[in-house]
């Protein structure tokens, strides 16, 4: 049964849909406990996390005298960005979504909130927001958010949030102003990204 080795850019779903088995069952079996204990959410993995991968076997009746084409499904995984700027939502913004070659045009909902489906193996993407003649660009790199235990996990966090310290957020968010990243900061900081 196969190790796998957490790349930057992997969350269970994308390792799942790599090895084509369900995520939540990637997640649970018994042999990943310890991954689940130290990561907790199945979204937010870090380089060099082990991932024991236990492939599923699927049969198919069909004739043996004839040539047949297997397709896998491909296999969707949930986007949510929340679009802000000086704290207020980017409510009702029209955007158009690039992953993959597909192109999803829609509108954010009334809190800046863009949700939408994307196949689990993206990597990138590109999101144009605004009305054309004043649309800005953004590159979205999926699966690069490190847990939030880590430093690089905090400070992707603080840069995609707009702080450049640990001070600025806490002053912003009127917690004590001490630089660490002790357990209400970083509950705080949790709450703010999503994840």
């Amino acid at each position: 049964m196969p190790r796998y080795t957490v790349k930057q850019g992997d969350c269970i779903e994308s390792i799942a849909a790599e090895f084509g088995v369900a995520w939540e069952k990637l997640w649970n079996h018994p042999e990943n406990t310890d991954l689940r204990t130290a990561r907790q959410d199945p979204n937010v993995l870090m380089p060099g996390d082990i991932v024991f991968v236990e492939k599923e076997m699927r049969l198919a009746a069909c004739a043996t005298d004839r040539l047949h084409r297997f397709e896998r499904d491909t296999c969707l995984s949930t986007l949510v960005l929340v679009l802000k700027e000086f704290d207020q939502p980017r409510a009702d913004e029209p955007y158009t979504l690039c992953v993959e070659g597909s192109i999803v045009n829609g509108t954010t909902d009334g809190n800046g909130k863009l949700e939408t489906r994307i196949p689990s193996r993206a990597r990138r993407g590109r999101l144009l927001l605004g009305k054309p003649e004043v649309q800005e660009e953004y590159r979205l790199d999926f699966g690069h958010i490190d847990p939030i235990q880590e430093a690089s996990g905090i400070q992707g966090r603080l840069r995609n949030l707009g702080f450049a310290t640990l001070d600025e957020f806490q002053k912003k968010q009127h917690l004590d102003v001490t630089g660490e990243a002790d357990d209400a900061t970083l509950a705080r900081l949790n709450s703010e990204y999503g994840c």
